[in-house]
């Protein structure tokens, strides 16, 4: 019998909707600092049949007790199958900490040029575009949503957007493509995920089309991050570095990915400050 525990943020966007947020049970802080591990243990033996569980943490003190808590269910025969960020990997897997990553030790081609990809609309992401943009040595495109939106325009715009990246890349200039960022809903929150998903697949979709290998990537937004490895690179397997900046994840591609051993920041939606990305730019640049 499997379980999920996942980050609490996206559960229904990447449920597909085949869950409602109603039908996801959460440990809360106050059962982490609280009740301790036996309470987290107490709840996570409650679940069952695929049941999906949202595990809140601010500190690594939170995840250690969490942790703990979830040994104990697993040493009473509970499995479960974790999509988390790298804190938790590292508790779960009694790793040391160590400082962050230095450029160097990525190990980055001297030659090509990095290639950027925003898809997150959080204020703090849009503010990081905007400090990001003010970097001369870097080129820039805007996708347009509307037309991701139009079937009648989105191959034309997944094509435009594409060509113009190989175009700076071919030339070793870094360059960022990002979404508008006018948030765009539907009606309702049926609709609204459907204009998500439109979005991530067109994001996606350029990814896959631009043909020349860059330096690195680096992806900005939790869901635009997990699409772009698993279905614009084909990622099934990545060694883990370190950490470039606080919460922000280096990874290495496996030999089975569309670029083999290539270098991939996975930058979350909400960390970092207004300069963030561009600093990680200019470190690597």
């Amino acid at each position: 019998m499997k379980c999920l525990v996942v980050s609490a943020h996206g559960v229904v966007e990447k449920m597909d909707g085949r869950i409602s947020a109603g039908n996801v049970t959460s440990i809360s802080i106050d059962d982490v600092r609280r009740g301790g591990p036996e309470q987290v243990a107490n709840k996570l033996n409650q679940l069952s049949g695929g049941a999906v569980c949202v595990v809140n943490a601010i500190t690594y003190r939170d995840l250690e007790v969490f942790t703990l808590g979830l040994l104990m269910a697993e040493g009473q025969g509970k499995r479960f199958l974790y999509r988390t960020a790298s804190s938790f990997v590292r508790v779960r897997a009694g790793l040391a900490p160590r400082p962050l990553l230095k450029p160097a030790e990525l190990s980055l081609p001297e030659d090509g040029a990095g290639l950027i990809v925003v898809g997150s609309y959080v204020p703090r992401s849009t503010g990081q575009v905007t400090e990001l943009l003010k970097l001369p040595h870097l080129a820039s495109i805007e996708i347009e949503v509307e037309a991701l939106l139009d079937n009648h325009r989105y191959q034309q715009e997944v094509d435009r957007v594409a060509t113009e990246a190989d175009q700076a890349l071919a030339v070793g200039r870094d360059i960022v493509i990002y979404t508008g960022r006018r948030l765009i809903t539907g009606g309702d929150a049926a609709s609204s995920l459907a204009v998500g998903q439109r979005i991530s697949e067109g994001v996606v979709a350029i990814v896959r089309s631009i043909s020349i290998r860059p330096r690195y990537l680096l992806a900005k937004g939790g869901i635009t991050s997990s699409d772009v490895a698993t279905k614009g690179l084909e990622v099934k397997r990545a060694l883990v570095l370190g950490q470039i900046l606080p919460g922000v994840p280096v990874w290495q591609l496996g030999p089975e990915s569309r670029h083999p051993g290539l270098t991939y920041i996975v930058f979350p939606g909400n960390v970092g400050g207004p300069e963030a990305i561009a600093e990680v730019v200019l470190s690597l640049k």
